[in-house]
């Protein structure tokens, strides 16, 4: 008799216990098939080839590939702005030589220096301009990218126990990525253009010589972001690390109680709710890393398309002084500040998501 009801009891505990787990793990599945398929509407709504699944499997050598392929695809005009430039700095050379020869005196050396100065500005500024307006175009396109991706991944975050970090992350990523953004639509166009102006007027008024305000506006705009970035990035490592201990004894506290609270089956339960927080720790790191390739893709491009023009600019540099083309020497080092100024900006937006995101995965796990 006592065997007969031994065992239906124990298959009926074995289908509770049991029944926990495939729900989670079905729910689990759900919950992923959702979250791949947002983070598919988003890669493809920012015009970028990546899906959730190709995430996991994508190498460095992939990725340096689709960067490559945007920047390859756009080096037609930095050589044409260096051929301008050579072209220019050997036109400047000669003409001053004949110039010295035939008519002699300072007035035909300072008016070949004009004509040379704006020539250089009117065929290498309005390509600058360009690329000003892909610097600030690409801010925009990364601010509409975290603009959508960060609840998603503080959501996940809050799923696998980290809800104070991820709401923590979730608030302050959100509005620095906000302020940023307003700044460089308001600020970041007149600055550069001023940059561009006082580079033209001191190549074509060497008496007036506007190096020291352009070197000026270079290190209080280059210095404040990397300081801002610095600040900001150590004060939400500081409040996520003290929230995710939070987070840590809240979630050993939940487990415990479902352990020694819950009748029978308690133990069960509780390893169920780890099974379905390790799931969600996998979707979230692969999440994370989604967003970091998506902000890098995003964002890598027009640094190296910067950095292409700076390195035009120091060759231009360069030859220029070869051939004591001084008007091109000063039109040339004050554009390259204010390409320095745009990449300090791209670069330390970039770094801020990134480093903030990797270090939120980090302490939530």
């Amino acid at each position: 008799m006592k065997k007969r009801l031994i065992i239906p009891i124990v298959f009926i505990i074995m289908i509770i216990i049991s029944f926990p787990l495939t729900a989670s793990a079905s729910q689990l599945s759900e919950e992923e098939a959702e979250i791949s398929g947002q983070i598919d509407e988003i890669m493809y709504s920012n015009d970028i080839s990546l899906s959730y699944g190709e995430i996991a499997g994508l190498s460095f050598g992939e990725l340096w590939d689709r960067i490559k392929g945007a920047v390859v695809s756009d080096m037609n005009s930095p050589i044409r702005v260096l051929g301008t430039i050579l072209i220019v700095s050997v036109f400047t050379a000669v003409m001053k030589t004949l110039g010295d020869g035939i008519l002699h005196g300072n007035s035909s050396s300072e008016m070949f220096d004009t004509i040379c100065a704006v020539t250089a500005a009117a065929a290498v500024t309005p390509r600058l301009l360009d690329v000003y307006g892909d610097t600030l175009s690409s801010i925009e396109r990364s601010g509409g990218f975290i603009l959508v991706f960060v609840p998603l991944f503080a959501g996940i975050t809050a799923a696998v126990g980290g809800i104070v970090s991820g709401g923590l992350y979730n608030v302050l990523i959100l509005a620095a990525s906000e302020i940023l953004v307003g700044l460089s639509q308001n600020y970041l166009m007149p600055v550069l253009s001023v940059s561009a102006v006082l580079a033209i007027s001191g190549s074509v008024f060497p008496n007036a010589s506007t190096d020291g305000i352009i070197t000026l506006l270079k290190k209080v705009i280059v210095w404040g972001m990397t300081i801002s970035m610095t600040l900001f990035t150590g004060f939400l490592t500081l409040k996520c690390s003290l929230a995710g201990k939070a987070d840590g004894v809240a979630t050993k506290t939940a487990k415990f109680l479902m352990s020694g609270f819950v009748p029978i089956v308690g133990g069960a339960v509780s390893d169920a709710y780890s099974t379905v927080r390790g799931g969600f720790e996998v979707m979230r790191g692969t999440v994370g890393t989604a967003g970091i390739f998506a902000v890098v893709l995003i964002m890598l491009p027009p640094i190296l398309r910067l950095l292409i023009f700076r390195g035009v600019m120091w060759a231009g540099t360069a030859v220029a002084e070869l051939l004591s083309a001084q008007p091109v020497v000063r039109l040339l080092k004050g554009l390259d500040s204010g390409l320095s100024i745009a990449q300090s900006v791209l670069i330390c937006y970039s770094l801020m998501f990134i480093l903030c995101t990797s270090i939120l995965m980090n302490i939530s796990g």
